[in-house]
């Protein structure tokens, strides 16, 4: 079994919620390394544990994901082309159309003239920070180039750090999805919601606000 590691930001629970998630992770990894930075950061969370991983493969996760149905050693088969960085989880709450598009999760460049939305025919790749598999020199890499007042996932295609969209330009995202369907949901939607928390992305920087 490789390396387990956790960042654990003092955010939204208490301080027996959190010592409750500790408890839970070193009941499954006992050998865990568990970051407990002062001030939170999602930028600086996703550099943090990136950087700190040495195994060819990284598996990426978040706390509050369910999957949809099990997966195994399937997952790192796409590695067998070179040019694939990641492999994300066709997730319930993005708009990946699979079955129209194909398995790559890339951005189409567009212009306007007279109003009018016309495609360049270009594509860029888009990575996420959502749950997958990345290689694990590609995410050192990158951990390396994040600006951390940034929204980590923005920073690979929104123009905000052009050293990162540079690195990752030849390279791709391959989306899981064996049945064009989801396998993973975002559980932490439905939290926010009950709590009437927003997520706020301004100039490529996210914070989570209380709307009440």
């Amino acid at each position: 079994m490789g390396s387990a590691y956790l960042n654990l930001d003092a955010a939204f629970g208490s301080a027996d919620d959190h010592a409750a998630c500790i408890e839970i992770v070193r009941g499954h990894f006992p050998d865990a390394v568990i970051f407990e930075p002062e001030q939170p950061g999602f930028c600086a969370a996703v550099a943090r544990i990136w950087s700190a991983s040495t195994s060819e493969y990284v598996f990426h996760l978040e706390d509050d994901w369910i999957a949809l149905r099990d997966m195994g050693v399937e997952l790192l088969a796409p590695f067998a082309d070179p040019s694939i960085m990641q492999v994300s989880f066709h997730t319930a709450d993005q708009n990946w159309d699979i079955a129209r598009k194909g398995h790559f999760h890339q951005r189409n460049e567009y212009t306007r003239l007279l109003g009018i939305k016309i495609p360049l025919f270009r594509t860029f790749p888009k990575f996420t920070t959502s749950p997958s598999i990345l290689r694990g020199g590609f995410a050192r890499h990158c951990a390396g180039l994040m600006d951390l007042t940034r929204d980590p996932e923005k920073q690979f295609y929104s123009g905000v750090n052009p050293a990162m969209e540079a690195y990752v330009a030849g390279s791709r995202n391959y989306i899981f999805s064996p049945e064009a369907k989801p396998v993973i949901r975002d559980m932490g939607r439905e939290w926010r919601d009950q709590r009437n928390i927003r997520k706020v992305i301004t100039n490529s920087t996210s914070t989570w606000e209380n709307g009440s």
